[in-house]
């Protein structure tokens, strides 16, 4: 596991009042979600479902597969590192930018692996590559996917499975929802989070869809009891409430586009143009670990720095909106910084 991932606030003791750094959504219901949780604490004193099965029936009714093509796992990273057991040793083709835990998954069960720029990743031969990461949206730079090419691979690479990491899909309404392709495609793999559009990354929940025999194989290699009853429960209570919990994303990425423009006023920043809740930076002048420090220090604000995504340098960082009062505090950071 790297260091560094994004809302490290345990890292600073309570310094921090703004996290840019996580992409959680934080106009969230979760305070609403807590107070289910605050009347279910009785399920703690018997196991968990192992199979977690109330909660894959409410997850295959949502997307309208069957409960055989999901399985639920203890957030999104844990679906990660079962798929690259499950694909032990294979050719591995990763895009990057991307999220270091698919690159850390596939070392740890030995895979033969080859990188990718994500601007380049539809114009490979994938004809001797077992399996293919990317995120949709992509993070940390918010590349988005299109159907239509997700289709032609697969369709062209019938023996090849592609893997995308949905885990920000709900939180962009330009992203295109890729589960109706698997019903053709049964080398189409997706992973999912539960805990950044509904803000309780704590609780650890996601799930994968697949094929039938891949879910099959990956829970065989399931630990037992790896979803909790607390984090079945929550997940039960989004899926029967999930369009009242679900926040304003198109506000969201209103905001994000706003931030975006005040930014590209400061000559020593390059936005990444992003349709997403997030966005990616790079300087012309210091450093993102000295900008971060800076801002910790001087205004309480956390912000990612993106130096140990593969690919990216020293100077990038990734910012997730976080109110248009914190984004004003985040701006005159940016601007005492460089000031």
């Amino acid at each position: 596991m790297i260091g560094g991932h994004g809302n490290d606030l345990y890292a600073f003791g309570g310094k921090i009042k703004a996290d840019f750094s996580s992409n959680v959504a934080y106009n969230n219901a979760s305070a609403e979600i807590m107070a289910y949780l605050g009347t279910q604490l009785n399920r703690i004193v018997n196991y968990p479902d192992p199979e977690a099965r109330e909660l894959v029936r409410k997850i295959a009714l949502h997307h309208g597969v069957n409960v055989e093509n999901v399985f639920v796992t203890n957030g999104s990273t844990q679906a990660f590192y079962l798929l690259a057991h499950y694909f032990s040793k294979k050719k591995t083709v990763i895009a990057y930018p991307g999220f270091a835990e698919y690159e850390d998954a596939c070392r740890l069960y030995g895979h033969e692996l080859s990188f990718v720029p994500i601007s380049q990743l539809f114009g490979c031969d994938f004809s001797e590559t077992d399996t293919v990461w990317w995120g949709n949206p992509n993070n940390p730079d918010g590349t988005l996917t299109s159907s239509e090419n997700v289709k032609n691979v697969c369709e062209r690479y019938p023996d090849t499975v592609f893997i995308i990491d949905a885990a920000y899909a709900e939180l962009c309404p330009s992203c295109e929802n890729m589960v109706p392709l698997q019903q053709d495609f049964l080398n189409l793999v997706t992973v999912h989070s539960l805990t950044k559009a509904f803000a309780v990354p704590g609780l650890r929940l996601g799930y994968l869809i697949g094929d039938e025999k891949l879910i099959a194989g990956i829970s065989s290699l399931g630990i037992p009891w790896s979803v909790n009853a607390l984090a079945q429960e929550a997940g039960i209570y989004i899926m029967d409430n999930y369009d009242d919990l679900m926040p304003d994303v198109n506000a969201l990425c209103d905001e994000s586009a706003a931030l975006q423009r005040q930014l590209s006023h400061i000559v020593q920043l390059e936005i990444s143009p992003s349709a997403c809740t997030f966005f990616l930076v790079k300087m012309n002048a210091g450093t993102a670990p000295e900008l971060k420090h800076f801002l910790v220090e001087k205004q309480r604000i956390l912000i990612r720095d993106a130096s140990n995504f593969r690919g990216l340098s020293p100077w990038h960082f990734r910012l997730s909106v976080q109110g248009e009062e914190n984004n004003a505090q985040l701006v005159a950071g940016f601007e005492n910084y460089f000031g």
